[in-house]
């Protein structure tokens, strides 16, 4: 998607952030904004300075884990303008600590804010954008710790391999329609996404060493990339039709060494009288014609 003038750009997690930075690099290109935000002060906030640089904006309250909210949404959107670009980007950490003392709430509600939701916007807005005929873009945010998993949330590290499953799939999918779509991976990103995920929480705080971990976390987001470079990277990474946004080449190095670890792997069949996966079969059985990997292009 190229052109972005006069395009109305639907995006969530937008009252601040790579979303709200995203939403400035768009504006740059001449798009319309829309942007959906937990925080309904912040979102009007946010829009009514858009306006102020001279785009045209709105800011509308959105809970990002509730369908029956996307629908309002997309009534409020449809009344500015029929939506050409979707940015899914809305997220929240999780919770820290091991694994088996997670509240099963606060899985729940990871999952619900930084998967979900994907589903909820694709209902809201992919299929008038696969019938508009015209050039559209889904834009979902994963992360890298999908690709490297470091030692901080399973909830978040999980929901976020979760979206990324979901883009690559959704690749395949779009492949032959005129709905381009891309992942966005970041590293390490100067946003409030601590503080956000502190205050919306569906139970009581962290205690403990889990509290002192998301205490840590704040100090190393802080130190990270500004949003205003991601989202403008972003917006040219859209405009040039990649599938991954990578933003942090340093972690190049550690995918390349998880992947190297995934593909060494690969030994010997299980049966070796076994003919093989008919994975030619299994596309057209699917009614594509083929799947958006390396090997298959």
């Amino acid at each position: 998607m190229q052109d972005f003038k006069d395009k109305a750009a639907f995006v969530t997690g937008g009252a601040s952030g790579i979303g709200l930075a995203t939403a400035r690099a768009l504006a740059r290109r001449g798009a319309r904004l829309i942007l959906a935000d937990i925080d309904a002060t912040a979102a009007a906030e946010a829009a009514a300075g858009l306006r102020g640089e001279g785009a045209d904006a709105m800011g509308l309250p959105l809970n990002v884990a509730d369908e029956a909210d996307w629908a309002r949404a997309g009534e409020a959107a449809a009344a500015f303008g029929e939506v050409r670009l979707v940015f899914s980007n809305a997220g929240v950490g999780g919770g820290s600590g091991a694994f088996e003392t997670y509240d099963p709430e606060v899985w729940r509600w990871t999952y619900a804010v930084n998967a979900h939701a994907h589903l909820y916007a694709c209902r809201t807005f992919l299929g008038a954008m696969k019938a508009s005929g015209e050039p559209c873009h889904l834009a979902l945010t994963s992360s890298l710790v999908a690709i490297v998993p470091p030692p901080i949330s399973v909830a978040y590290i999980s929901s976020k391999f979760a979206t990324l499953g979901i883009a690559m799939a959704l690749r395949n999918e779009l492949a032959d329609t005129n709905v381009g779509i891309s992942v966005l991976c970041p590293g390490m990103s100067a946003t409030n996404i601590v503080a956000t995920t502190a205050r919306l929480r569906p139970v009581d705080a962290e205690q403990g060493q889990a509290a002192q971990t998301a205490r840590n976390m704040t100090g190393v987001l802080a130190a990270g990339m500004s949003p205003d470079k991601i989202g403008e990277f972003v917006a040219r990474a859209i405009q040039a039709g990649d599938f991954f946004i990578f933003t942090h080449p340093e972690w190049k190095e550690m995918a390349q060494a998880q992947f190297a670890e995934i593909v060494g792997a690969f030994g010997a069949s299980a049966d070796p009288d076994y003919a093989g996966d008919d994975i030619a079969g299994l596309v057209a059985a699917n009614g594509a014609r083929r799947m958006n990997v390396a090997v298959g292009r």
